[in-house]
């Protein structure tokens, strides 16, 4: 399984686990990085919307993460498959 894969599993089976930094490198390897804006992070979705997330030190909701996690499996890709394309 590779590196990506295997944070999208962990993401997914348990998101009470996900560190930030680990939720802001899921997001970008599946083409849909977070941004910063002022005192929340926010990712903008192809369809645009955009999903807003706070950020507490190293911590992220378990709420944020399955946002997240939604996003990727609707319109995420990895950059070899954007490189297909």
């Amino acid at each position: 399984m590779a590196k990506p894969d295997k944070l999208l599993s962990k993401a997914r089976n348990s998101p009470y686990n996900i560190s930030f930094q680990e939720l802001e490198t899921l997001a970008a390897r599946y083409g849909l990085p977070l941004q910063p804006g002022g005192s929340h992070y926010v990712q903008r979705l192809p369809d645009g919307t955009k999903n807003t997330i706070k950020r507490e030190g190293d911590k992220v909701k378990k709420w944020y993460v399955q946002e997240v996690v939604e996003a990727i499996d609707t319109f995420g890709k990895t950059r070899e498959e954007a490189k297909d394309e």
